[in-house]
């Protein structure tokens, strides 16, 4: 009986690991689970920039544009993707920039239209793929080569410029 035991363990021990082994190296090999597309393509852009420009006209009279712009590094995404949005006219620029200043001079009309403007940029970047596409709105700074002026930044999990 000794023999028996002594045989069995000497097959089923080998075989046992091998197949424990088996089991772990397949069940790591893919641990991944299945993403979704996490990138911005031009469709979901299109749907992305509609919504946004219906959201912000929805509180004001502006006509916004948009601009986006790949491989962007700064302290908020790493070679993302920076969509800008912008008024179309240099009118509606200085109008909201004088807000915006309003805004900083204590102006609570102006400051409400200000957080107005944050929530609607943070509520449509809740939506964004992934942390890596930063949407930021602001006016055009009267300094060309200083590009724009932001008043609100969102990322899919944070607002780099606090909601007040």
């Amino acid at each position: 009986m000794k023999n028996i035991l002594r045989l069995v363990a000497r097959v089923v021990t080998p075989l046992g690991l091998l197949a424990i082994t088996i089991l772990l190296l397949s069940s790591c090999s893919n641990n991944k689970p299945e993403e979704k597309d996490a990138t911005l393509t031009k469709e979901k852009y299109t749907s992305l920039a509609s919504h946004l420009k219906a959201e912000l006209s929805s509180i004001s009279d502006i006509s916004w544009d948009l601009k986006k712009t790949k491989d962007i590094s700064n302290s908020d995404i790493s070679k993302g993707v920076l969509i800008e949005v912008f008024p179309k006219n240099a009118k509606d620029s200085l109008a909201l920039r004088d807000t915006y200043i309003s805004s900083g001079r204590g102006n609570k009309d102006a400051q409400l239209k200000i957080k107005e403007f944050q929530e609607k940029v943070a509520g449509i970047a809740k939506k964004l793929p992934n942390d890596n596409i930063e949407i930021s709105l602001g006016f055009e700074s009267q300094q060309k080569s200083k590009g724009l002026v932001p008043i609100a930044e969102s990322i899919k999990s944070m607002n780099p410029i606090p909601i007040h």
